[in-house]
């Protein structure tokens, strides 16, 4: 028996290829840039994680697709 897939996905519902609104304070776009002394501050004391690129911060809004940790 196939295993059962969950019909919620928040990531389809956006092209993640594009830049998005906030894109630009996101992980993986100061990653990109080689911001690694921001990257870090963001990460500092984690509370969220990324279900695209696994990356964690502290706050939601500098990841692009975050869940709780």
């Amino acid at each position: 028996m196939p295993a059962k897939q969950s019909k919620k996905s928040t990531a389809s519902k956006r092209n993640l290829n594009k830049p998005h609104t906030g894109h630009s304070q996101h992980l993986c776009e100061l990653v990109r840039d080689r911001k690694m002394g921001r990257v870090a501050e963001l990460s500092r004391n984690a509370q969220c994680l990324c279900i695209i690129c696994g990356r964690a911060a502290a706050k939601a809004a500098n990841l692009c697709e975050p869940v709780d940790i």
